[in-house]
């Protein structure tokens, strides 16, 4: 029986698909009829979770701050499921202290995932993307990307980075 529903026949990476909101998206796309690859640095839940999804989904190791490992995921996606039509972005860590007590250190862990991640996902999604005829790509970011609060600079600042990632990709890309 062929899949159906709104994304039949589509191919979509999530990032960040272990738990939470990428492996609702997961759940979600497969349920809609896309084959889903679940990227991850939490190996075990995001395999696990990949078995549970059946044949539609695989699960692809993804440190997204590793340009070699987007790489891979990308060729694993094509060479498993013949394209890529959605790239989910949604791969983030979480700080929170206040700005006196954030070390460069913390601050740059953020930045690693959640901003240089996201560009780098841009990035290696173009060519597969151009190849299938285009697709979308969704950058998840959050209210902290669109007004401050205390004790989330380092969060706060990659979400609205996340935001002019987006913006220039849609204008470049769209």
């Amino acid at each position: 029986m062929e899949p159906r529903g709104r994304l039949a026949g589509k191919v979509a990476i999530v990032t960040g698909a272990a738990r939470g909101t990428g492996a609702a998206v997961a759940r979600r796309f497969v349920a809609e009829g896309a084959r889903v690859v679940l990227a991850d640095v939490l190996d075990e839940p995001a395999a696990a979770l990949a078995r549970s999804l059946g044949d539609a989904a695989l699960f692809q190791h993804l440190d997204v701050a590793v340009e070699a490992e987007w790489a891979r995921a990308l060729e694993e996606a094509v060479r498993r499921f013949g394209r890529l039509d959605v790239l989910v972005n949604n791969a983030a860590v979480l700080h929170m202290a206040p700005i006196a007590e954030t070390t460069p250190e913390d601050f740059l862990r953020v930045v690693r995932v959640n901003q240089l991640g996201t560009f780098l996902g841009v990035r290696a999604a173009i060519a597969p993307m151009r190849a299938a005829g285009g697709g979308s790509i969704v950058n998840v970011s959050s209210v902290d990307g669109l007004r401050g609060q205390n004790g989330v600079v380092a969060y706060a600042s990659t979400k609205w980075a996340v935001r002019g990632i987006t913006r220039v990709a849609a204008l470049e890309l769209g």
